[in-house]
């Protein structure tokens, strides 16, 4: 069996790299991995800080803060109450994906039959 090598600028690549590499691309396209870090001013608790995270966080935090009916600031208080280790910024970047993850579980029919609830 042979593969399809296909010619770019590069060097050659086989069709299923390519077909990757395009992906990869059009994900580019969608922002998520050119996405700005922003440094913004919050407090927690008491305390004014700063916080300085990709924009696409930031808009999922917001978003994640309404579902729970929370003010902003109050969800970043529970999850600087809550981290182990590490900085604040990458708590939440933490807290914000095992959040979508547990989400696009509970939507799974795996989740469903698993339990799995937002």
């Amino acid at each position: 069996m042979t593969e399809k090598l296909t010619r770019h600028a590069d060097g050659p690549r086989d069709g299923a790299s390519s077909r990757s590499l395009q992906r990869l691309s059009n994900h580019e396209n969608s922002g998520y991995l050119r996405s700005r870090v922003l440094k913004r001013s919050i407090v927690v608790g008491r305390h004014k800080t700063s916080v300085s995270l990709e924009d696409v966080f930031w808009q999922e935090l917001r978003q994640i803060a309404r579902d729970l009916g929370l003010h902003l600031s109050q969800l970043v208080a529970r999850i600087d109450a809550e981290r182990q280790h590490g900085n604040l910024s990458s708590a939440i970047r933490l807290f914000v994906f095992e959040q979508r993850c547990k989400s696009a579980g509970a939507r799974s029919p795996e989740g469903q039959r698993a339990g799995l609830t937002r």
